[in-house]
């Protein structure tokens, strides 16, 4: 069985990314929040580098291998996890 986490990268004051953290807290899955509401600087960054205008940005990391890859937003969390 894989050991993984989601990352959540986001700004607490976002009910998208809020949410997001409940579906993993509801699920007991492991996550990890960064919230970035003090620094759009680095939150502008994360975007830009993942490919994606809004937040959250949920990652999924591979504890095991270490690899991450990008699972998306609020909506596409909830598909990948059959919501």
């Amino acid at each position: 069985m894989t050991d993984k986490r989601y990352i959540i990268i986001g700004r607490s004051s976002c009910p998208f990314c809020r949410m997001a953290a409940d579906i993993c807290v509801a699920k007991k899955i492991n996550y990890i929040f960064l919230d970035y509401i003090d620094d759009v600087s680095i939150l502008e960054d994360y975007k830009s580098f993942h490919n994606h205008k809004t937040v959250p940005i949920v990652l999924e990391n591979n504890l095991d291998t270490g690899l991450t890859r990008k699972v998306g937003g609020y909506q596409d969390l909830l598909e990948y996890l059959n919501c």
